[in-house]
């Protein structure tokens, strides 16, 4: 993680009534929520998850979770 601070530490600042604050946690969420989704996304297809299962469980389209993560994993290493 960055030195946004903890979750935990974000979560309070989102609520602190100076939007400069808030919204400063707002995008320090939005980069947590990335990494999780990159983090979870790897996992999942590193145990043989297909685009469409990962897709379902995150709720987007298929072709938006490949286009989003598939050729990063590529450049990686992780796709074929």
């Amino acid at each position: 993680m960055t030195d946004d601070g903890t979750p935990a530490d974000l979560v309070g600042r989102v609520t602190d009534k100076d939007p400069a604050v808030g919204m400063q946690a707002v995008v320090a969420l939005r980069r947590l929520l990335e990494e999780l989704e990159r983090l979870h996304v790897d996992n999942a297809r590193d145990q043989g998850w297909a685009w469409q299962r990962i897709a379902d469980a995150l709720r987007v389209s298929r072709q938006s979770v490949h286009e989003k993560h598939a050729g990063r994993r590529k450049a990686e290493g992780k796709e074929s």
